[in-house]
């Protein structure tokens, strides 16, 4: 199999954007919206796992511009204290998924919840269905999030996944609770990658969630890893409304290179980008 390679000129002013995710296509991806914008800013990533105050460090060094934090072993949560300010949605949900280096000081955000919260309202805007009631499934940093945005929008709201002792902890650690509700719920919010998993209906009580409920938001995007969404198709073999993680993903990266870059419209970030619909 032949090595995949993008090609990034350095220069002394040069400063990384660095992620703890990301394929090759992904680098390539960012990488050229950020050349054909002529900014002197490298997109990097590395797969290996790194604990919280090395990355931090790391996004604190005079090279980084900042960086995007993924949910491996909780390092969204793990990063905070090690940043000198942070957003409060970012406090509320115990989550940062992205860091801005400001002459040194890092500033913690949460560009998921602007994300998710576009993708959901426009969701029930255009639905013909009464959505009053949603569960969540995960206990990541993406399952605080939908949480506050959930309520937020109105809506009644638990929090389940698959080991209940971890959701559980994650309800303490956030200081939340249940709503007085059960099954059947209206919204599934999918906070977890088992939609890349074809037997995904063995998860966990996963299945019963999605007996009568009528929309599904699924987080994960196996497709841009070239993967099949199994439970996308499940959502359209039963009638379940199905609002991709892609919905999200737009209004989240436009908020994050905003952050990055500093004045720059969103329609600009879309189209170097290739974000249009």
């Amino acid at each position: 199999m032949s090595e995949q390679r993008f090609k990034v000129s350095l220069t002394p002013h040069s400063k990384f954007i660095f992620s703890t995710s990301g394929s090759a296509s992904s680098i390539e991806r960012h990488n050229s919206a950020l050349q054909k914008l002529e900014l002197n800013l490298l997109y990097f990533t590395f797969p290996h796992e790194i604990a919280a105050k090395d990355y931090a460090d790391l996004l604190r060094s005079p090279i980084s511009r900042g960086g995007a934090v993924t949910g491996k072993d909780g390092l969204k949560s793990k990063i905070i204290p090690f940043l000198d300010e942070v957003e409060p949605i970012a406090k509320k949900t115990l989550a940062v998924n992205t860091v801005v280096n400001e002459n040194g000081k890092l500033y913690g955000y949460n560009t998921d919840a602007i994300g998710l919260k576009t993708a959901l309202e426009n969701a029930l805007k255009s639905t013909a269905h009464s959505i009053k009631t949603a569960a969540i499934y995960g206990n990541g940093g993406v399952s605080g999030v939908a949480y506050h945005i959930l309520k937020d929008l109105g809506l009644r709201v638990v929090l389940t996944g698959r080991s209940p002792e971890k959701v559980n902890a994650k309800k303490e650690d956030l200081g939340i609770k249940d709503d007085e509700i059960s099954a059947p719920y209206d919204l599934i919010v999918d906070a977890t990658p088992i939609s890349s998993q074809p037997n995904f209906l063995d998860a966990k009580g996963f299945s019963e969630l999605l007996n009568n409920c009528k929309m599904l938001f699924c987080h994960n995007m196996p497709q841009k890893d070239n993967k099949p969404n199994f439970l996308k198709s499940y959502c359209e073999e039963n009638n379940i409304e199905f609002i991709p993680g892609s919905a999200m993903y737009k209004a989240q990266l436009v908020r994050q290179y905003q952050l990055f870059i500093g004045d720059i419209s969103a329609e600009v970030i879309i189209e170097n980008w290739n974000l249009t619909d």
